[in-house]
């Protein structure tokens, strides 16, 4: 996922986090229905490009509401992990913020706990894969409501991301 990651030096805010979400959720949206109105097999051959596409829009987002609070230098896995489970509504991305006062830990993960988290929210994009291919066969009538799923899902990131990033936080560096 994190091959996905813009370069940290060419992100420009385009206004509040708020704007920002909205602005990539409807390009997710634009995105996931003009890949879900093609039928059939070439339907079929448009779910992962589609994933990837919004995937890259939403890490987009985290990335530019991190620049917007001035904290892009604490983006990291763990960070990315969080905000997508925290969005997904994956109980794992939990344990990897803390509340401290008025500080936010992000625990720093090891590799082993973050394939563990990765393949929790592997499993709920996989999920949306299988639906998606059925619903490739009956492309008009499914394109609008997967794309409102890519456009909920997207401003779920955007909120989770814009409320841990306007805390005080601080990335743990044990556990590397």
């Amino acid at each position: 996922m994190m091959n996905l990651a813009p370069d940290p030096a060419g992100i420009q805010v385009d206004g509040a986090p708020k704007d920002m979400t909205d602005f990539a959720s409807n390009k997710a949206f634009s995105v996931s229905f003009a890949s879900g109105v093609m039928p059939g097999p070439f339907g079929m051959a448009t779910i992962l490009p589609e994933l990837a596409a919004v995937t890259k829009i939403q890490m987009d987002l985290i990335y530019k509401i991190a620049k917007y609070h001035q904290k892009v230098d604490r983006v990291n896995r763990s960070l990315v992990l969080c905000v997508f489970a925290g969005a997904l509504g994956v109980t794992a991305g939990r344990v990897l913020v803390q509340r401290i006062g008025s500080r936010m830990i992000i625990k720093t993960l090891s590799t082993q706990a973050a394939q563990k988290i990765a393949g929790a929210i592997g499993t709920r994009i996989g999920s949306a894969v299988v639906q998606r291919s059925v619903g490739r066969w009956l492309s008009f009538a499914t394109a609008p409501v997967f794309a409102y799923f890519s456009r909920k899902m997207t401003e779920k990131i955007g909120q989770y991301a814009d409320e841990l990033l306007s805390e005080d936080i601080e990335i743990e560096r044990s556990g590397e």
